[in-house]
């Protein structure tokens, strides 16, 4: 995390955890994260004036109080002409908050559809002692059979795809 996105966003956790409200908050900060990108655009724009992008960004967090810390997060970007990086930077406070508590976002492609008690042992498998593995599922048409997991930089990949390659490079070199 680099950039005045990642500045902010350790700023905002951390007047979060301070303040106590980092739990309350954490359901807000999600949906800021989903903003759809035409609305992020447009309390980016200039050409709005940053009364209405502010106001409009209250609206979406529930009129927060200006002493609060999403007001004075609001005040701010306002004042410093940042509300352009609102979805970017709750992304990127809950990706910190995830990082410290040890939680670790992935995402495990298979063939077929993988059943929740599937997807439930392999997150308990590949999680840690003081590191919780979260995984979210997806079909992947190229795979022959088996999974591929995605932690991060971290790829586990247990495809017949994966197996046939190895293989072939195995008769290929003796």
């Amino acid at each position: 995390m680099v950039g005045p996105s990642a500045r902010y966003a350790k700023a905002l956790l951390e007047a979060l955890e301070s303040s106590g409200s980092l739990d309350a908050a954490l359901p807000v900060l999600a949906s800021l994260a989903s903003l759809p990108t035409d609305l992020v655009a447009l309390l980016g724009n200039p050409a709005v004036p940053a009364s209405a992008r502010s106001a409009a960004l209250e609206t979406a967090l529930g009129h927060p109080s200006k002493e609060s810390v999403m007001g004075r997060l609001v005040s701010i970007l306002t004042e410093r002409r940042r509300l352009g990086l609102v979805s970017e930077i709750a992304s990127q406070t809950i990706a910190l908050h995830e990082s410290r508590s040890g939680v670790v976002r992935g995402t495990v492609e298979s063939r077929t559809p993988i059943s929740k008690d599937a997807l439930q042992t392999l997150e308990r498998t590949l999680s840690t002692e003081g590191r919780r593995v979260e995984l979210a599922a997806r079909i992947d048409d190229s795979i022959i059979g088996g999974f591929r997991a995605r932690l991060g930089d971290v790829l586990l990949d247990a495809t017949a795809n994966n197996q046939l390659s190895q293989a072939r490079r195995a008769l290929l070199s003796a």
